[in-house]
């Protein structure tokens, strides 16, 4: 699913960020940092970002409350 937003990315690694739904996709929660807990609790899914993820970009969106 198509993924927007900001999220810094690393070589090597997958990072899980909460989104909520949208009309062309999934949007990154805004404030996401790492061990951003309430993010998580309040959005509708998590995405994983690869390190080769763009904005807009695939990803696998997870845990999904709909």
């Amino acid at each position: 699913m198509p993924v927007h937003g900001k999220a810094k990315v690393s070589p090597g690694r997958t990072r899980l960020v909460p989104v909520f739904w949208a009309d062309d996709g999934c949007r990154i929660a805004p404030g996401h940092r790492a061990a951003f807990l309430r993010g998580a609790a309040v959005a509708d899914a998590l995405a994983a970002i690869g390190p080769d993820w763009e904005d807009g970009g695939l990803a696998p969106v997870l845990l999904s409350q709909e």
